[in-house]
C-alpha cells in the first residue's frame, strides 16, 4: 500500500491575496505621497498668502522642495540687473550651500528660448552626447541629472525652479513635473505680487514725501503771508470763487466763495474787475493792473495780478489771482504828489523872484550908465548889465516850464542873442543866427547858468569886435551836442566869419576880462577850451 505524499496546493491558495496586498501598499504609499505633495503646495501657498516678504517665501519653497522630492538641492534662479539667470535661494539642506548661491547656470543661458515659453528643461541623466557647455556646467556643480520648470507669469520670463540630482541619475515623472510647476506658477505669483507691493510702497513714499514737502511748502506760504497785505485767490471759468486766502477776516471766507464780483462789490467797480479776469481768460496771458475798490464802507486801492490757472495737462480752468493793498502807498503818493507840485510851484515864483530882481539890478545899472560919458567905462557898466541880463533869462526859462529840471536851451539861446544883438550892433538885419542844439541835452540850473556866462560873452565879443559896424553881413554859429564815443561829453561851439581882434584873443592883454571870465567857467565845468583864429575864430568847449 502505498502511502499518499502530502499536497503543497495549499501554498499556492495564498498567493492572489498577497500580490493584491502588496499593490494596496504601493497604492498607499503613492497616495500618502500625494497627499504629502499637496500638504505641500497648500503649505506654500498659505505662506504665500499670509506674507508679502518675498525671499521668506521662496526659501520656504525650496526647503520644502528640497524634503519632500529628496533630491541633492533645490534653487530658484531670477534675472540680475544684466538678465542673466542667478541663483537667487539654495535648500539649506544643500551641502556647500554658500557657494552655490550667485552662481549663474549654463542651461539656463542654453534653453533661454524653451524655457522662455513656458516648457521644462528635463535630464535623467548628463551623457557624453549633450553639448559641451552643459556637460561643463554639470560637472562644475555635480550634477547628475537636473529638472528646471520655468517662472512664468502672464507670459513674462521671470526665473525658474531647478532640482539637482548629485549622487545619481534620475527619473523625473510626469507627477514631478507638475508638481514642481504648480508650485512655480504660485511663486511667480508670489513674484509679481512682491514686485507689484514693493512698486506700490515706492510710490506710496514718493506720494507721502511730496505731500509733506506740499504740506511745507503751504505752511510756509501761510507763514510768509500771515501778516501781509496780500489776498490771493482761485477763480474758475464763470469767475467764481473758489479759494480764498488771507481775506480781510476769516469769517468772510464762507460768504466769498461760490459768488462773483458782481454779488460782492459795487456794480461799476465789479464791471472792471470781472473785464480784466476775462480778459486773461480769453488771451491766456496774465495781466497787472491797480484797482480801487470799497471795501467795508472804505475806498481801499490794490496791486491786482492776474494769471491764468491751468491744469496738469494745460488747458486753462480758471485764473489765481494775487491783490496787494498799496492804500497807504497810494496816501502816501498823493500827499507826495501835492507835495512836489507845491515845491515846483514855490520853484517856479523862486525864480521868477530872481528874475525880476535881475532885471532890477540890470535896469539900475542902465539908469546909472546913463550918467556916464566915458565910452570904456559905460562899455563895462553895459557888459556887466548883459551877464546879469543872461542870468535873468535862465531863471525865466525856469519859471516857464512845467518841469524845473527841462531848461529849454535851444529857446534861451535864441533870446539871448536876439537880446545881445540888439543891444551891440547898428544893423540887427545884418547878422544871421545858425543853431544846431541837441534838444535831448538837459543842464541843471548850475550849468545852465555857467553855459550863459560863456555864450554870453563869445556872442558878445564876436559883435564887438568882429561884426559891428562893418556894414557887412556877418554870421555866428553855435552847436551843443554830445559824444557818446568819449564818455558823453558835451561840445559847445561859438564861431563867427571874421576873425577876432587878436588881442583880445591873447590874455596878456589888459582887455581881456571876457576871456578870462570864459576860462573859469569852463574849470568850473571841468571843462577844456581850443580857440581856432583862422580863417574864422571859432571857440570849442568840451565838457
Amino acid at each position: 500500500m502505498s502511502v499518499d505524499q502530502p499536497s503543497n496546493s495549499h501554498l499556492e491558495v495564498d498567493s492572489p491575496n498577497s500580490t493584491h496586498i502588496t499593490a494596496l501598499e504601493n497604492e498607499l504609499v503613492e497616495l500618502r505621497r500625494q497627499v504629502s505633495r499637496q500638504t505641500l503646495l497648500n503649505q506654500i501657498v498659505q505662506a504665500m498668502r499670509g506674507t508679502l516678504v518675498l525671499e521668506n517665501i521662496l526659501q520656504t519653497t525650496v526647503d520644502q522642495l528640497h524634503e519632500t522630492l529628496n533630491v541633492s538641492r533645490c534653487l530658484i534662479f531670477r534675472p540680475d540687473d544684466e538678465s542673466q539667470m542667478r541663483a537667487h535661494h539654495v535648500s539649506e539642506a544643500t551641502a556647500q550651500r554658500e557657494s552655490v548661491l550667485g552662481v549663474y547656470c549654463d542651461f539656463y543661458r542654453y534653453h533661454h528660448q524653451e524655457l522662455s515659453q513656458g516648457q521644462p528643461v528635463v535630464f535623467s541623466q548628463i551623457t557624453p552626447n549633450l553639448p559641451e557647455v552643459l556637460i561643463k556646467a554639470a560637472q562644475d556643480c555635480e550634477i547628475r541629472a537636473i529638472l528646471i520648470v520655468p517662472l512664468l507669469h502672464q507670459n513674462s520670463y521671470i526665473g525658474g525652479i531647478s532640482l539637482h540630482q548629485c549622487d545619481d541619475s534620475r527619473e523625473w515623472n510626469t507627477e514631478d513635473i507638475e508638481f514642481v510647476q504648480a508650485i512655480a506658477d504660485h511663486c511667480a505669483i508670489a513674484i509679481h505680487q512682491a514686485q507689484l507691493y514693493a512698486k506700490l510702497q515706492s510710490e506710496l513714499r514718493e506720494r507721502q514725501q511730496v505731500e509733506e514737502a506740499l504740506r511745507q511748502s503751504e505752511t510756509r506760504f501761510r507763514t510768509a503771508l500771515k501778516h501781509a497785505p496780500l489776498v490771493v485767490f482761485n477763480q474758475d471759468h464763470q469767475l467764481r470763487y473758489t479759494w480764498v486766502y488771507n481775506s480781510v477776516s476769516d469769517g468772510e471766507v464762507d460768504t466769498i466763495l461760490g459768488k462773483t464780483d458782481s454779488e460782492l462789490l459795487a456794480p461799476q467797480e465789479a464791471q472792471r474787475l470781472m473785464s480784466i479776469k476775462q480778459r486773461v481768460l480769453s488771451s491766456g496771458v496774465g495781466m497787472r493792473d491797480q484797482v480801487s475798490l470799497t471795501i467795508q464802507g472804505k475806498q481801499r486801492y490794490y496791486d491786482l495780478t492776474v494769471e491764468p490757472l491751468r491744469s496738469s495737462i494745460g488747458d486753462i480752468e480758471g485764473i489765481t489771482c494775487a491783490a496787494m493793498d498799496i492804500s497807504e502807498r497810494k496816501h502816501i503818493e498823493d500827499q507826495l504828489k501835492i507835495s512836489l507840485q507845491q515845491k515846483e510851484v514855490l520853484f517856479q515864483e523862486i525864480h521868477h523872484r530872481v528874475k525880476n530882481n535881475l532885471q532890477l539890478v540890470s535896469s539900475l545899472l542902465d539908469l546909472q550908465s546913463q550918467q556916464i560919458d566915458d565910452p570904456e567905462i559905460l562899455a563895462l557898466f553895459q557888459a556887466n548889465q548883459n551877464r546879469i541880463k543872461s542870468m535873468a533869462l535862465i531863471h525865466e526859462e525856469l519859471y516857464q516850464v512845467d518841469h524845473l529840471e527841462r531848461i529849454n536851451f535851444l529857446n534861451y539861446i535864441e533870446n539871448l542873442t536876439y537880446h545881445l544883438i540888439q543891444t551891440y550892433t547898428i544893423h540887427p538885419e545884418s547878422i544871421i543866427v545858425k543853431l544846431n542844439v541837441d534838444q535831448q541835452i538837459k543842464f541843471d540850473l548850475s550849468t545852465a547858468i555857467h553855459c550863459g556866462l560863456i555864450l554870453n560873452e563869445l556872442i558878445s565879443n564876436a559883435l564887438k569886435h568882429a561884426l559891428r559896424n562893418n556894414g557887412h553881413q556877418g554870421h555866428i554859429w553855435i552847436e551843443i551836442h554830445s559824444h557818446k564815443t568819449e564818455n558823453h561829453t558835451i561840445k559847445l561851439i561859438v564861431g563867427n566869419t571874421k576873425q577876432t581882434k587878436t588881442d583880445w584873443i591873447h590874455f596878456n592883454s589888459p582887455k581881456t576880462l571876457g576871456l578870462q571870465l570864459v576860462h573859469a567857467l569852463v574849470a568850473q565845468l571841468n571843462g577844456r577850451l581850443e580857440i581856432k583864429e583862422a580863417p574864422h575864430t571859432v571857440f570849442e568847449i568840451n565838457f
